[in-house]
């Protein structure tokens, strides 16, 4: 009964405090007046940080006024912190060991209690790097397994999520897992450490001090200081970090604090509190957590006041359409981050105010080059999907819904991958050199295959995959340019299969082995020749992974060649092989089959897939109109986007340009457009 007297209460305060109805945001940047930001390299009392031994307590300064204005106190530790293990078992085949944590905080395991679901790497190197973060609907949606308990606290009602009445259903299972991709970071050799926001502090006004509130020092909801929900989830990542340093298995120095939106905000408060956090990733946080809050563009101050009260502390009320006022702005929490490690990034929310979010991290910038640290490479504001990467700082944007997105996952990856010294383990049987790069040797599904590793591999890993014949041309084909400029080049070698159903199921295991290994997943197609049959057969029934398809004097109707049913030599002995392969009883069968690259097109024009070909216009072997000329004039129908480059009196070799430098741009210029989620 006192509980929720106590909740009620709260509730009257907090509307009492509140101004009413607050400001529309502002979506107008003609209309953002001239603003003054504190320094934060100046200490409260007017006197300036002199070098960089003063730090350290210029940075408590900082978290000591954002918990005293704005998300209010975090509780110290727990007198008691208890591990109850739940589950313990290897998952994947043996890769990663699964466990399930509850956390107590009384000595007689009662009252409040954390589910963490941990996933840890077997093969890599122990201790591993981690990434830790809240979920929002329960662990149980990570994974459909059942033997993951079922999230027992109280979460949002959401019927996409088969949640009601606040409680977790077995509907839920496995909804999400692309927001926490355990497999893909174990594989890659990261730990991933999570709970259920629910199980900590409620997320409602009314209710949020019915959780883990009970344990801190008593505070009146809605007045001064007081400790808010916000301030009770940071408390438990910091917890979280308790827990990882008990754990064997996870490098407590390597780890990374992530959320997304309320849970950004959350992450951010957490990283700016405990240094422990090495590496702090606030997926887009909203008002109240980067963007400027003195800039006045989107979620204002008062909106933040009076739609989530209980996320902000009492003494925040004061500067609902007063921001003028604030000793202080979101530049500086992300400051209170220095010298460690922060990567924040944005989406097209006018809400979110994403430009604010940019310009907060420029203001933040200057701690870190006065530590001794670069900043944040870029004067403006990024492009979409054109991440301004630092060693320190690192930015981006992207065009896709709010959320962490699998781009936002292979971005992450790849900047804690270089702060954690982790790189790819292709577990090689052997490692040579392709041109000037490293290039490992490694089996998949029972084949030959290898890729060469780039030096400073580009955010999010694309490569390029040759499907027959990677090493002829090379020189004229632009790969080695575009190796150099950070893609991974790879191949598996199927043998002289012309692109056959059993090819294409070897080519799916590989698929599904690089990307697990890190790789981007959308992949740049090369079919050479025959490798036209290879490349665009498994292009139409993949289109989600295609970034491209560059055929250089491609094969695209196999009655064509080795058929020889036109104008072109054919090969009598390739045609009968290929009906081995194909399984076909006899050449009508082959004659009549409806899946030349000629035939499948639809699928991948209607995915928006550029082809790219370059083709030797007296090409007697693969002639030009039966092959490129019949792709060209039915893709172009078709509504797709095919690039020709043409090769006067030159016949099928040699392969490639004399200057391949426009097909790379090209393959580059694809890998970061704009209209598909998985594109770098």
């Amino acid at each position: 009964m006192k509980a929720i007297c106590f909740a009620v209460f709260g509730l009257i305060s907090i509307v009492l405090a509140l101004p009413s109805p607050a400001r529309p945001p502002n979506y107008d940047e003609a209309k953002v007046a001239p603003y003054t930001l504190p320094d934060p390299l100046v200490f409260a009392d007017g006197t300036r940080v002199a070098a960089p031994d003063q730090w350290p307590r210029r940075r408590a300064e900082i978290v000591a006024l954002f918990e005293d204005q704005m998300y209010g106190l975090v509780p110290p530790p727990p007198a008691t912190l208890r591990l109850e293990t739940l589950e313990e078992c290897d998952i994947l085949n043996g890769r990663a060991r699964r466990k399930q944590l509850r956390m107590w905080f009384r000595a007689d395991n009662t009252g409040p209690k954390i589910d963490w679901i941990l996933f840890i790497p077997n093969a890599a190197p122990r201790p591993v790097p981690a990434y830790i973060g809240l979920n929002y609907y329960g662990n149980q949606e990570i994974d459909p397994d059942p033997a993951i308990r079922l999230t027992e606290g109280w979460l949002r009602n959401n019927d996409k999520h088969f949640i009601t009445g606040n409680r977790a259903s077995e509907k839920s299972r496995g909804l999400n897992p692309a927001s926490w991709p355990y497999e893909t970071l174990v594989t890659r050799g990261y730990a991933l450490v999570t709970a259920c926001y629910g199980d900590i502090a409620p997320d409602d006004k009314v209710l949020y001090t019915n959780g883990v509130h009970v344990l801190f020092p008593p505070s009146t909801p809605g007045v001064g200081n007081d400790t808010t929900a916000l301030g009770a989830w940071a408390w438990a990542l910091m917890r979280g970090m308790d827990m990882i340093e008990r754990e064997p298995a996870i490098d407590a120095r390597r780890v990374a604090a992530i959320g997304c939106s309320r849970l950004a905000k959350t992450a951010l408060l957490a990283g700016a509190k405990d240094e422990r956090f090495a590496v702090i990733i606030p997926n887009q946080t909203g008002g109240g957590g980067v963007p400027l809050a003195k800039r006045d563009y989107g979620e204002n101050v008062a909106l933040q006041n009076q739609n989530f009260p209980y996320w902000f502390c009492g003494n925040f009320r004061k500067y609902s359409d007063n921001e003028a006022a604030m000793p202080f702005d979101q530049h500086m929490l992300l400051a209170a981050c220095a010298p460690r490690r922060v990567y924040v990034s944005s989406f097209p929310g006018r809400w979110f105010d994403p430009y604010g979010e940019f310009l907060s991290m420029k203001a933040a910038e200057p701690v870190w080059r006065f530590l001794g640290h670069d900043g944040l490479p870029a004067e403006s504001w990024p492009d979409d999907l054109a991440p301004a990467l630092g060693s320190h700082l690192a930015y981006h944007r992207r065009p896709f819904e709010h959320g962490i997105a699998t781009y936002d996952w292979q971005a992450y990856l790849a900047f804690t991958d270089k702060a954690f010294g982790v790189t790819i383990d292709w577990q090689p049987t052997k490692t040579d050199a392709w041109k000037r790069f490293t290039r490992h040797h490694f089996t998949v599904d029972g084949k030959p295959c290898w890729v060469a590793v780039p030096p400073n591999p580009r955010p999010g890993n694309p490569w390029i995959w040759c499907m027959e014949f990677p090493t002829a041309f090379d020189d004229r084909t632009g790969v080695a340019p575009l190796v150099e400029n950070g893609f991974h080049y790879a191949h598996m070698s199927v043998g002289n299969t012309f692109g056959s159903p059993a090819a294409q199921k070897h080519f799916d295991r590989f698929y599904a082995h690089m990307t697990a290994k890190g790789l981007s997943p959308r992949v740049s197609l090369i079919g050479v020749s025959r490798g036209g049959l290879y490349a665009y057969r498994f292009a139409f029934r993949n289109p989600e992974r295609i970034v491209c398809v560059y055929g250089d004097a491609p094969v695209c109707d196999f009655k064509s060649w080795p058929g020889g049913k036109g104008k072109g030599k054919g090969s009598a002995g390739d045609w009968q092989s290929l009906f081995t392969h194909y399984g076909f009883k006899d050449e009508s069968e082959a004659l009549s089959y409806p899946e030349n690259p000629v035939d499948v097109l639809a699928p991948l024009a209607a995915a928006n897939i550029p082809l790219i070909h370059v083709v030797g216009d007296t090409d007697d072997v693969v002639p030009v109109e039966e092959n490129t000329a019949v792709i060209e004039r039915r893709y172009t129908a078709l509504g797709g986007t095919i690039t020709v480059f043409h090769k006067p009196g030159v016949g099928h070799h040699p392969h490639g340009l004399d200057d391949p430098a426009p097909v790379a741009a090209l393959i580059q210029a694809y890998t970061t457009r704009r209209d598909l989620e998985n594109c770098q």
